[in-house]
């Protein structure tokens, strides 16, 4: 399974390699692995994928157990992208993200989006449970990749507690579906 992290990864980076404006500095390359700018950035665009549908669940699920999940998911969200973009900003990553565009696993396509938001109470919490679930599994398996294979600490250690917050989510998650 770690493998199978470290991978995706590997081909995030191989078929999204950035322009010359993106490319890291020769410092910072130094302290960052392409690993790690790959983490900070597939994380970074699957929490920006996600967003549109975590702000869906409070007018349209039937649980409020999902629906506070969805907003205090919403708000960790901004947070964690601060730390994500202020190490990327470190390493010298500057520019759109290559990986916001692309339909990769965990993250809602537009179809999933256009999709759910025509649904409404039970219907529409099926549907976002599995959508929130794909999201936060992939999360932690691209933090659990990062922890194997990273190379700068700060970020190997933000991986780790990412991965941790991310596991809370799921067991959370799990706990609103099953009430």
């Amino acid at each position: 399974m770690r493998w199978f992290a470290i991978f995706l990864v590997v081909m995030a980076l191989v078929g999204c390699s950035p322009s010359s404006a993106e490319r890291p500095t020769e410092a910072a390359t130094a302290k960052f692995s392409t690993t790690d700018v790959a983490w900070l950035q597939l994380t970074d665009a699957l929490h920006a994928r996600a967003r549109p549908m975590l702000e869906l669940a409070p007018e349209r699920a039937a649980s409020r157990s999902l629906a506070r999940l969805a907003e205090r998911l919403g708000e960790a969200q901004e947070t964690g992208r601060g730390r994500l973009r202020a190490l990327l900003a470190e390493a010298g990553i500057t520019g759109e993200n290559p990986h916001t565009q692309h339909d990769m696993p965990g993250m809602p396509t537009a179809a999933d989006l256009k999709a759910l938001a025509g649904l409404r109470e039970g219907a529409f919490d099926r549907r976002f449970a599995a959508l929130l679930r794909a999201y936060l599994e992939q999360l932690v398996l691209v933090a659990d990749g990062e922890q194997d294979a990273g190379g700068e600490a700060r970020a190997r250690e933000l991986a780790r507690a990412m991965a941790r917050e991310h596991a809370g989510d799921l067991a959370e998650l799990e706990r609103a579906v099953a009430a």
